[in-house]
């Protein structure tokens, strides 16, 4: 077999958005460098890659047991390579997009936590006003007499961060199982993180409720964060171990994979959408769960004092603008399942 037919390197939309992101990553590493911070070494790429390739591993594994359950080879080990080799087309044509994915992430929350070094954190007194002038209120005190309850707090605190499984495995599923919504999906994506997560994110310069205390001197939320306090107490609330680790990155001016404090836009509200936007494509179920979940991250990025809830309505707008925008870009295509996805029996 040659080398093109092993890798596929053929200018398929795959590699042209590998290109497209290295173009990104370079640009902000040059921005980055323009303000002194230096590339600080591999480490980032490596948990971030590692973090893919279980979640890609965990994706397959369904697979591999209903095609060793089917088969009931006499050699597992023989069986393991017939299986790879079979699937190998799959690997391989997904890999240009998960070499984007990572290579982008550590890039990207090494920008958002250099956003104080942009500009100054200006707008929450503005996004404070908003609120109150769509709710009368804060949007927290509306929420609270629905969900300030210990256990429930709690419940919306262990789903709020089972969001990071839409960046490993969600992403991985598109890539790699869902093939005809993967282009469709990768450009909003790319467009949320990078118009939302960084240009917005620097236009609109924002801490949040949970921290416009401790960084701007702002104590309108306390009330909230004691109320988070108190509530674990009684049940754990893992939000506030990561606050306060955040704040101290922060304050410490570290910049690395999954650091870096921003309100406006929710990228969790705004992924979460597209999330939605696309499962529904996949199945009337999928398209339930997600749209749950969606609802779900949108109230506890309120109730948990990391957004106001202008910075969730705006990023749900961005998200169903990126998915229409790229839907012309791409044909509107739809959520038919291609041949190279599905499971095929193997002989070992």
């Amino acid at each position: 077999m040659n080398t093109v037919t092993l890798f596929n390197v053929r200018p398929t939309f795959d590699w042209l958005f590998l290109a497209l992101v290295a173009i990104v990553v370079a640009v902000c590493g040059a921005i980055l460098s323009v303000y002194g911070v230096p590339f600080d070494g591999p480490a980032s790429y490596v948990v971030n890659a590692v973090l893919y390739l279980i979640s890609w591993f965990l994706l397959e594994l369904p697979s591999y047991g209903m095609a060793l359950r089917t088969s009931r080879p006499e050699s597992p080990l023989a069986f393991t390579g017939t299986y790879l080799k079979q699937r190998w087309p799959i690997y391989r044509d997904a890999l240009p997009l998960v070499i984007s994915l990572i290579v982008f992430m550590p890039m990207f929350s090494k920008m958002k936590a250099g956003v104080s070094l942009f500009t100054q954190y200006t707008w929450d007194a503005t996004l404070i006003a908003w609120d109150r002038a769509i709710f009368g209120t804060d949007a927290w005190l509306v929420l609270q007499p629905i969900f300030g309850i210990p256990i429930v707090t709690s419940a919306l605190s262990v789903a709020y961060h089972t969001w990071v499984l839409l960046i490993y495995a969600g992403s991985i599923f598109f890539a790699a199982y869902w093939r005809s919504l993967r282009q469709r999906f990768f450009l909003s994506f790319l467009a949320i993180w990078t118009i939302g997560g960084i240009a917005m994110a620097v236009g609109f310069a924002s801490v949040g409720p949970a921290f416009a205390e401790p960084l701007l001197g702002n104590p309108t939320f306390a009330p909230q964060m004691a109320y988070l306090r108190e509530a674990n107490e009684h049940w754990p609330v893992m939000v506030l171990d990561v606050q306060e680790t955040l704040l101290a990155w922060h304050r410490s001016e570290q910049f690395g994979l999954g650091r870096g404090i921003t309100a406006m836009p929710s990228m969790h509200v705004a992924l979460s959408m597209l999330f939605w936007l696309a499962m529904r494509h996949v199945s009337k179920a999928a398209g339930w769960f997600f749209g749950i979940f969606n609802a779900v991250i949108f109230v506890g990025s309120i109730h948990l004092a990391y957004h106001y809830a202008v910075d969730g309505i705006v990023s749900a707008i961005l998200a169903v603008v990126f998915w229409f925008l790229s839907g012309l870009i791409t044909d509107g295509r739809s959520g038919r399942r291609e041949p190279a996805g599905k499971f095929q029996s193997v002989q070992a």
